[in-house]
């Protein structure tokens, strides 16, 4: 009894965090889970009564049992819920739909739809820059900030793509490493069949939480460029950078691996490198361990003074980008 009543409080207060950001399924999915550790504690303690074997030692086992198993899954749960911050700015999308140098695009990977926008910056078949964003924004606010900020400008002879995550912005789904890195592709695979776009001309972009996608599909595609803000060297270092827990076997329980820098060793042009030493969230001990795993030297460059969310308010990072991009794409 007190191991179903303590697995009931873990299940129900798991279920209440992963419901916020995961699907359905994944609460079926954690109660069969759970129904299989009470099926199985059942049966052993079923089977010692008809052995006339002593039920306490045995109990205590089975308590201790259910208890690792469901605060760690709850742990593993937690973290996720803590990783992935879906929205959606519904000012900044009207604002943009409005705007005729804005277009509203569609990327198909299989029965998953990804919606996002293409920003027209110039005419004819041109470079493109495809950015993967931060984890507090959407597509649509991060256009509609350039545009009032002036920031376009830094893109100047490149179009813009941005597609929105699995379950930001208008995108369906929900967010995790095999559907985040899906979606990358599928932007790629997208933009090279438009013909504005010159596919030999393509350089990825991320930030934050982006630099794992901007990563790795620069490792499995074609481009000419690929600019990091504030990469990490590995999803394991993002949990641990919220929770310092996740060593040794509890390594397991994490489910957004992005293993940077093992796509790294696969990137076949020299990108730029954006971090900061006074970066709260992602530390620049990361990004610089990133940087060592690429064949082709990067462009580090660490600045002694911007948060996390002020790279692209930096007008010393928006002059990086822009000579980086005639650099690549002269």
């Amino acid at each position: 009894m007190l191991a179903c009543s303590l697995a009931v409080v873990f299940t129900l207060g798991s279920i209440l965090q992963y419901t916020q950001a995961q699907p359905v399924t994944w609460v079926a999915t954690l109660l069969i889970l759970f129904a299989c550790v009470f099926v199985f504690s059942g049966f052993v303690l079923a089977g010692a009564r008809r052995a006339g074997r002593a039920r306490v030692p045995l109990t205590i086992a089975l308590v201790v049992v259910d208890i690792v198993a469901c605060v760690s899954v709850s742990i593993g749960i937690c973290a996720d819920g803590e990783l992935f911050y879906p929205n959606q700015n519904q000012g900044a999308y009207d604002k943009l739909a409005g705007n005729s140098a804005m277009e509203q695009v569609t990327a198909h990977h299989g029965r998953d739809t990804y919606t996002g926008w293409f920003v027209h910056n110039t005419d004819g078949k041109a470079p493109l820059v495809i950015s993967f964003g931060g984890n507090q924004e959407c597509a649509a606010s991060r256009i509609a900030g350039d545009v009032q900020s002036g920031r376009e400008s830094t893109y100047s002879g490149y179009n813009f793509m941005m597609l929105d995550y699995p379950g930001y912005g208008t995108s369906l789904g929900h967010p995790s490493q095999s559907s985040m890195f899906a979606m990358a592709e599928a932007a790629y695979d997208y933009a090279v069949t438009r013909p504005d776009v010159d596919a030999t001309r393509i350089v990825i972009e991320g930030y934050s939480i982006g630099t794992g996608m901007a990563t790795y599909l620069a490792s499995q595609r074609n481009v000419a460029g690929l600019i990091l803000i504030a990469p990490y060297d590995s999803g394991l270092s993002l949990y641990n950078s919220r929770l310092n827990i996740f060593h040794g076997p509890l390594r397991l329980l994490v489910g957004f691996r992005a293993d940077s820098m093992a796509y790294a060793q696969s990137v076949q042009v020299a990108p730029l490198i954006v971090t900061s030493t006074t970066d709260e969230v992602i530390s620049y001990t990361q990004s610089e361990n990133l940087g060592r795993f690429f064949p082709q030297a990067p462009q580090l460059t660490v600045f002694p003074a911007i948060p996390h969310t002020q790279y692209l308010a930096t007008p010393q990072v928006l002059d990086l980008i822009r000579a980086y991009l005639q650099q690549v794409n002269p």
